[in-house]
């Protein structure tokens, strides 16, 4: 595995920050689904206190929009059917005005969960101490003792 750093070529298209770009052997497709990347990035952004967003797809309702011009002149000739036809073309017309799935692409906040050393201390699990832990040793046992403080300075 190896990498490279480089200027945009497009300029300074994102204004601040930096942008990761991932290019997969072809054995490592399962990677580009969502809920991978987001699993990924959740693991190894837990405790760290700057946001990371992934691109999402979400499905929105729109409401579908209609031509009023042509709806006058349709009222005016259901007002002369009887009672019973327009019945059935208003339940025509509600199905018809079910709202629309649109899809939607956003930036996602992976990792929500503020440091662990920024908490106070009544707010952090045991569990989240052992995590912690286990994160920033690569040890896959829980720690013999732990203690956590806050410290100001300059």
């Amino acid at each position: 595995a190896s990498f490279t750093v480089v200027d945009d070529p497009r300029g300074n298209t994102l204004g601040r920050g930096s942008r990761v770009t991932l290019h997969l052997k072809e054995d490592a497709h399962d990677y580009l689904s969502e809920d991978k990347l987001k699993e990924s990035a959740k693991k190894y952004s837990q405790f760290i206190q700057f946001p990371i967003y992934v691109k999402v797809k979400k499905e929105v309702d729109v409401e579908a929009e209609e031509d009023d011009d042509d709806d006058d002149k349709e009222d005016e000739e259901q007002k002369k059917d009887d009672v019973e036809t327009k019945d059935e073309e208003e339940k025509e017309e509600a199905e018809e005005k079910k709202p629309k799935k649109k899809t939607v692409f956003e930036w996602e906040q992976v990792n929500t969960q503020k440091a662990i050393w920024l908490r106070a201390k009544e707010d952090v699990t045991e569990e989240e101490y052992n995590e912690f832990y286990k994160s920033i040793s690569k040890d896959y046992l829980d720690p013999l003792a732990y203690t956590h403080f806050n410290a100001e300075g300059e």
